[in-house]
């Protein structure tokens, strides 16, 4: 079994709820706590929260860490800037809890606290998946230098590697704009990285047919996640028109960016992993991972997915979590 956390902006976007459910339903993890990050941490918190309690795990620390990045401004071109894009936790959170938070600095060091703390007191042992900006670990490396040392293995969902594969415009990729900065001191570090980028993850997406599936096992928790992903479809009706995508993209589909970068963390069945040399670069004010073919490997990539194996497994497990 193996110690993680799970370091998340989990909202708006129902993959971060994804992954969250499956690792809740795997085996192969013990999760000793959930960091949030970027825009709202603690409304974000307050949403994790109540997604344990459908779950029965309300014993599982959730820690709200960083709402802005380590360094102002971002790019003015980037879509999806320290703001709350949607309304975050609407079909999850009541309406008192659905209150943006007022302070969001009173948290901005508590989930890279945690991190370090966890990982002094399991040294080579935890393991951190990061779903979101990568705020709070740019945070505890600044704290604490000697983190790096401590930490079985990092996974990132994030980068995109092969332009021919995925093409559209560089500044979609948000995981690692959100916090340049932090991206840049991460990847730095020189701990053992996954990273699972978006030509890969953009393979795996459930369908109306799932979803009316998981619909008609009448879970809370289920019910829950199928109401997310109906929100995510009607806010993001006109996201390809304003990001330049092909207007089909989205039609349809609830795509599993996170839950694959938290599979990727526990097993490798129904993935392709290679050992890659990956860089970062800022180009036209854009944080981009380049693969130089003179570089020596030092990142493993997930480069290809059995997407029907993996959406099979996400739904087993999902399903058995829930008691449908």
């Amino acid at each position: 079994m193996k110690r993680i956390i799970l370091d998340t902006d989990i909202g708006t976007d129902v993959d971060d709820a994804m992954a969250l459910t499956l690792a809740l339903a795997s085996p192969e993890l013990q999760i000793e706590g959930i960091t949030t990050v970027h825009a709202d941490a603690p409304l974000r918190a307050r949403i994790a929260r109540r997604l344990l309690a459908l779950a029965g795990r309300e014993s599982i620390p959730v820690v709200a860490g960083a709402s802005l990045p380590l360094q102002m401004p971002l790019p003015d071109n980037f879509h999806w800037m320290p703001r709350l894009r949607g309304h975050e936790g609407i079909g999850v959170l009541d309406s008192e809890a659905l209150v943006p938070t007022v302070n969001r600095a009173a948290t901005a060091d508590h989930a890279a606290q945690f991190i370090i703390e966890q990982a002094r007191a399991y040294p080579g042992e935890l393991s951190l998946i990061t779903i979101g900006a990568l705020t709070n670990l740019g945070r505890a490396l600044q704290i604490e230098p000697r983190l790096p040392g401590w930490i079985r293995d990092v996974t990132i969902m994030g980068g995109v590697l092969d332009t021919q594969r995925f093409t559209w415009p560089p500044m979609f990729e948000v995981n690692l704009n959100c916090d340049p900065l932090a991206s840049q001191l991460v990847f730095a570090a020189g701990w053992p990285i996954t990273l699972v980028p978006m030509e890969v993850t953009t393979q795996v997406y459930l369908t109306e047919a799932h979803r009316a599936a998981m619909r008609a096992w009448d879970r809370p928790l289920t019910t829950v996640l199928v109401q997310l992903m109906e929100n995510m479809q009607a806010s993001f009706a006109d996201f390809s028109r304003e990001v330049g995508v092909a207007g089909d993209f989205y039609q349809g589909r609830t795509y599993m960016h996170d839950p694959l970068a938290v599979y990727a963390s526990m097993a490798c069945q129904h993935l392709t992993v290679r050992r890659m040399p990956v860089q970062l670069e800022i180009i036209d004010d854009v944080l981009r991972t380049v693969s130089p073919p003179d570089a020596a490997p030092n990142v493993q990539v997930c480069v290809d997915v059995d997407a029907d194996a993996f959406v099979a497994l996400w739904i087993e497990r999902v399903k058995a979590l829930a008691g449908a």
